[in-house]
């Protein structure tokens, strides 16, 4: 348990660290008139990318073994739909490999305008997770292609809440005020 919360600790002194460190790039992009929103969503994109490589990489690994005596490969999926303890695996693999890639398919589209198609999102989305589970097997974890499934639908359920949130914004600027400064988004991705 101490382990773990030293690696949240250290999780949280890299956002701090990376903030203060992009407030100078954040208020040149401010100047060239892209509202707050976009400028944020690069940052916020980044610290998704390293999120996800901290929480499935890094996070339990540490050290790295690149020389693991058991590679671990499992092709078929949904086998955990017929195991004891469904409920346990659900609320401790399932949800967050889910909620892991939500805000990748939230602040991707946000921050890169070619990223604002389904097709597009899902993509990187895929390649993302199918790089993880590549490299989580020549480091001794199992790679599975349960997790593939689930990072994407995270990614996938993201991009329908950047969706959701630009229409909002766009139809009803008063109620979802923060959107306001790209209500073009939604246009744009249409």
């Amino acid at each position: 348990m101490v382990t773990i919360q030293g690696y949240i600790k250290i999780f949280i002194i890299f956002i701090a660290i990376t903030a203060i460190l992009y407030l100078p790039v954040f208020f040149i992009l401010k100047k060239k008139d892209q509202g707050f929103i976009r400028p944020l969503s690069y940052l916020f994109c980044f610290w998704s990318f390293f999120l996800i490589v901290y929480a499935t990489l890094i996070l339990f690994n540490l050290p790295l073994n690149f020389k693991p005596v058991l590679h671990k490969l499992n092709l078929q999926p949904f086998l955990w739909l017929w195991e004891d303890n469904l409920r346990l695996r659900i609320v401790i693999e399932i949800i967050p490999n889910i909620m892991l890639f939500i805000p990748l398919g939230i602040f991707l589209p946000t921050a890169f305008k070619r990223m604002r198609k389904l097709k597009r999102a899902a993509l990187v989305a895929f390649i993302v997770t199918f790089s993880v589970e590549f490299f989580q097997y020549f480091i001794g974890r199992t790679s599975d292609i349960d997790d593939m499934i689930m990072n994407l639908l995270g990614g996938i359920i993201g991009y329908g809440l950047f969706r959701v949130l630009s229409y909002l914004s766009e139809t009803k600027p008063n109620q979802a005020g923060f959107l306001r400064a790209d209500t073009r988004i939604y246009k744009e991705s249409i």
